[in-house]
């Protein structure tokens, strides 16, 4: 069980600066953009190159940190840029960066509200094949957290953990999903090397073709021990 803290997305994005890439080669920024772009990813309207590399900051530092970023996403290409796919902000209209993933962290769940949020996203970047509806928390006798909810019309609840504790074992139940609907695409897992995480959606080409161009080790996600299994 992991104790939820409060959320404080500037920190989360400090934090994620610190991490390591396997990757050394400069590619620059507008390179990788188009890279992602022939892989179908594109940012929302309203998000542009100044956004990504001054946001969490306050103008006075924006000189300082364009550069800092600017030069991170480089030396690091496509992982850094990778998880901007996935953020989101209120400075953008449609609040995301782009429905084709999340950027996460288990420390992001600071309500039960967020597992509701998540489970949602986790529909859109499906683009329609996985919906999930009816979604709500329970708590039992026990004071246990419960997720209910259904997907592509089917009725199910997970179970969570007991009210003020983050239960990662409802990540890994997404995993189990396509093969019990037998969709063409699953669920992807990508790290680099730190406690947040990107979940995205692909087929098996999709997943080959996108590790390929960006040189990045994406994951299915039920491969490795990212999360606990479900009890």
């Amino acid at each position: 069980m992991i104790k939820k803290t409060s959320l404080i997305l500037i920190m989360g994005i400090l934090s994620f600066f610190g991490f390591k890439s396997n990757k050394t080669d400069n590619i620059t920024y507008e390179k990788q953009i188009e890279v992602f772009k022939a892989l179908g990813y594109e940012f929302a309207d309203g998000v542009t190159k100044e956004m990504i590399l001054t946001d969490g900051y306050g103008e006075p530092m924006w000189d300082q940190i364009r550069k800092e970023r600017l030069k991170q996403i480089e030396e690091k290409p496509f992982s850094r840029l990778y998880f901007y796919y996935g953020w989101r902000s209120p400075k953008i209209p449609t609040l995301n960066f782009s429905d084709k993933c999340i950027w996460f962290d288990l420390e992001f769940i600071d309500s039960p509200e967020q597992y509701i949020w998540f489970m949602k996203r986790m529909g859109t970047i499906t683009d329609g094949e996985i919906e999930y509806t009816e979604i709500s928390i329970v708590v039992d006798d026990e004071n246990y957290e419960w997720i209910h909810f259904k997907v592509n019309g089917i009725s199910k609840k997970w179970k969570l953990q007991k009210v003020g504790y983050i239960a990662d074992s409802f990540f890994k139940r997404f995993s189990y999903l396509p093969d019990e609907l037998k969709t063409k695409g699953k669920y992807t897992y990508y790290d680099d090397g730190g406690q947040q995480f990107v979940i995205d959606y692909a087929t098996e080409s999709e997943q080959k073709e996108f590790n390929e161009k960006t040189g990045l080790n994406r994951e299915w996600l039920d491969d490795g021990n990212h999360f606990n299994e479900p009890k």
